[in-house]
């Protein structure tokens, strides 16, 4: 059975939550809109792995949902986490991929069941990319050599780094983070690539790489630029 603690702090580092009061939201509003999509069976199937302090998300009042698209599926996270449609898309995917992991039986029928299940259950990083996203099937990300890297860092705005990691710290007030956020979370949709995010009182720092590979690629520069784009977008002060 899935451990409660260890699952919400792994699908929440996944999705980049602040903390883990949004990792447990994320975590409940997917598997309430899951639930909603699954007959009686595979909900039951569903509630039986979850810890007892998830099993109430997973019970459903009235007639359920029953989406006929991923995109569907999304928008009713969307609701549930009074969030945008583009972080609801990294959580669900966070939040499958974390459960696939844990249970991967379960996980293995549930994705037969939900439309565009195979994208759902896929790691941010490693999953298809959304239809219409732009970014072509089957990328392959190209490793960088540090000479490459040079060039980027030097392109970009207050970053740092070498062939393992990128990184960046911008200094913003909290109640202008969820704004870049957001504005950083429309960007790694689109790319169907994801930074790391730690978040600190002024602050919240950005750290790229590609977890495939555990190195730089040209990914995480057009990652860093957008991101860049996003700060300037936003406004910060680092």
């Amino acid at each position: 059975m899935i451990q409660y603690a260890t699952f919400v702090q792994a699908a929440g580092a996944q999705a980049g939550a602040a903390d883990t009061q949004e990792a447990r939201r994320a975590v409940e509003a997917v598997i309430a809109a899951v639930a909603a999509a699954l007959d009686e069976s595979d909900r039951d199937r569903l509630a039986a792995v979850l810890p007892g302090s998830l099993r109430g998300a997973a019970e459903i009042r009235g007639q359920g949902m029953h989406p006929d698209s991923g995109a569907a599926l999304v928008s009713a996270v969307s609701a549930g986490a009074d969030c945008p449609a583009e972080r609801a898309r990294f959580y669900t995917q966070a939040v499958l991929s974390t459960l696939a992991d844990s249970e991967p039986d379960v996980a293995r029928v549930l994705a037969q069941q939900l439309p565009d299940g195979e994208e759902l259950f896929a790691p941010i990083d490693e999953g298809v990319p959304p239809r219409g996203s732009g970014v072509p099937i089957g990328l392959t990300p190209r490793l960088l050599e540090r000479r490459e890297i040079d060039r980027a860092l030097a392109a970009l705005q207050g970053w740092e780094g070498d062939e393992r990691r990128l990184r960046r710290t911008v200094v913003l007030p909290a109640e202008r983070q969820r704004p870049l956020r957001d504005a950083v979370a429309r960007a790694e949709q689109d790319m169907t690539h994801h930074a790391r995010v730690e978040r600190w009182p002024d602050a919240i720092t950005f750290e790229v790489w590609t977890r495939s590979l555990d190195r730089v690629t040209d990914m995480d520069v057009e990652l860093a630029r957008r991101i860049d784009a996003a700060v300037a977008a936003v406004g910060s002060h680092g």
